[in-house]
């Protein structure tokens, strides 16, 4: 059995953003930053927790847990990424990190969510004495710092690229494609509104003699964990799917198109997420007519240059050339019909 001939491998293009962001390795930092800050703290809330019977504190251990887990996760799909293409993979490995952030968002609710909201569960029927306070305030203290050095860290980040892209800092985490810097900045927030839920239990806790303020806490720190997890999978589900562009910047798309005088007319277009900040186009159009195959591969690339430099998430560029025209009955038309009036350009479908 004769085997086909090795075809030698095509190179991925990235987008600009995506090559932007791999030399600067913001996130790389996020990362290490985020993830110490975790250990030190968990630890610390851990024997706090232990020490004063506090459930609000294990919830909070816990929290730091998922979160530290979620880290480590994120940090492996990074490492993943690098990964080269292969014949099974010819567009790389990129798009793995949606998949290894959308498992770090359910860990998050697995570890830390279910975990919190049984210890306040567990201290709301058997109840539990909670004492030395000074541990608990201390560590508080001590864990509310780190975690706010954390968030001023990734904020810092996140106001840089959203500055590139010409958004405001949330409207940019809102809409990025970008996960581990989201995820990062929600859990170093989550995590400070954790610290204050903790606090606030143990001040009820003690001074205001409410004894079920404690398992409250511990209860509250759960469903924000569930909360915090629900939106960060939801956009993480849209892009394993197949996001879009923005309405607004795939209206830049179809500008591009309609303004090559090349193309006679626009029947699709789509622009979807292949992997973060990496965008493929794909269009299907109608060419102007008298033009020769030179003339149509001459055009076509200078429509795929003027796409990635006006919206740097552009990746790939893919042009399908047709015959048909839009409301045309495509699919009543036969052979013999798809080559009319085409000028000097008799090819049905040509990509570049």
């Amino acid at each position: 059995m004769d085997t086909p001939p090795a075809r030698p491998p095509v190179a991925v293009r990235h987008s600009l953003a995506a090559l932007r962001a791999g030399e600067g390795r913001g996130s790389q930092r996020s990362i290490a930053v985020a993830l110490l800050a975790n250990l030190v703290v968990g630890a610390a809330k851990l024997v706090a927790g232990l020490t004063t019977g506090s459930a609000a504190l294990l919830a909070e251990a816990g929290h730091s847990a998922a979160d530290s887990v979620n880290e480590m996760l994120l940090g492996l799909s990074l490492r993943h990424a690098r990964r080269p293409a292969d014949p099974l993979h010819p567009l790389g490995h990129e798009g793995a990190r949606f998949l290894w952030a959308f498992l770090a968002a359910i860990s998050s609710f697995l570890i830390g969510g279910c975990l919190s909201i049984a210890l306040a569960v567990r201290e709301l029927l058997a109840g539990a004495r909670v004492d030395r306070y000074p541990v608990a305030w201390i560590v508080l203290a001590v864990a509310f710092g780190a975690e706010g050095i954390s968030l001023l860290q990734s904020l810092a980040l996140t106001r840089r690229e959203a500055a590139l892209w010409g958004e405001s800092t949330l409207s940019f985490l809102r809409h990025t494609s970008e996960p581990t810097l989201r995820a990062i900045v929600v859990e170093d927030t989550a995590a400070l509104i954790g610290l204050i839920l903790a606090g606030g239990g143990l001040l009820l806790h003690q001074f205001a003699g409410l004894a079920r303020a404690d398992a409250i806490a511990a209860l509250l720190i759960g469903i924000l964990l569930a909360a915090t997890a629900f939106g960060l999978a939801r956009p993480l589900a849209d892009l394993l799917i197949g996001r879009s562009m923005l309405p607004a910047r795939l209206e830049r798309v179809y500008a591009i198109l309609e303004q090559s005088p090349s193309i006679d007319e626009i029947l699709s277009v789509q622009a979807v997420y292949g992997a973060p900040q990496e965008v493929i186009v794909g269009a299907k159009v109608h060419p102007a007519p008298g033009q020769t195959a030179d003339d149509l591969a001459i055009a076509l690339d200078g429509i795929d240059h003027a796409l990635r430099q006006e919206l740097p998430e552009v990746a790939e560029v893919f042009i399908d050339l047709t015959s048909h025209r839009a409301g045309s009955g495509e699919d009543e038309r036969g052979p013999s019909d798809q080559t009319e009036d085409q000028g000097f350009y008799d090819e049905s479908t040509e990509e570049d």
